[in-house]
């Protein structure tokens, strides 16, 4: 049996797994990398700001809050919150939509009746999107 392995071991359930007679591999098929992360996250705050980003689209809460957290961290907050006014906000449900308005940000692009997963965001951002020329385009 595999079990997908969170960053603090649950020995309970491994054990009780085992008492079954069963074999057990844990794998953790991803861990995140804060320090990696944060390059990322000011070279999209960077590019925001410039005017070079698209749309951002925005899943869940701790994505908010990490790029939120680093601009404060780094002294650039102002810069990620005039990227941001001038970058469509696409927010995946009304979970991230009410953390994005608790930091005074919108949602601009939100998945139609209420189909609140990936393929009705990608949907909405395309028809949003493709009302303007894209920005590396119109740079051209």
């Amino acid at each position: 049996m595999y079990l997908k392995q969170r960053l603090q071991k649950d020995h309970a359930l491994i054990g009780a797994i085992k008492a079954q007679g069963a074999e057990v591999d844990t794998v953790l098929p991803y861990a995140y990398d804060a320090q990696a992360a944060d390059a990322n996250i000011m070279s999209a705050i960077d590019e925001m700001a410039a005017g070079r980003i698209d749309a951002i689209a925005l899943t869940n809460l701790g994505q908010i809050r990490r790029l939120i957290e680093v601009a404060r961290a780094r002294g650039c907050e102002g810069k990620l919150r005039k990227g941001l006014e001038q970058t469509p906000i696409a927010s995946v449900g009304p979970a991230v939509s009410d953390e994005l308005k608790s930091h005074g940000l919108r949602t601009d692009i939100y998945p139609a009746e209420d189909a609140f997963f990936m393929r009705p965001l990608i949907s909405a951002m395309a028809v949003a999107l493709s009302k303007n020329p894209p920005r590396a385009a119109a740079r051209n």
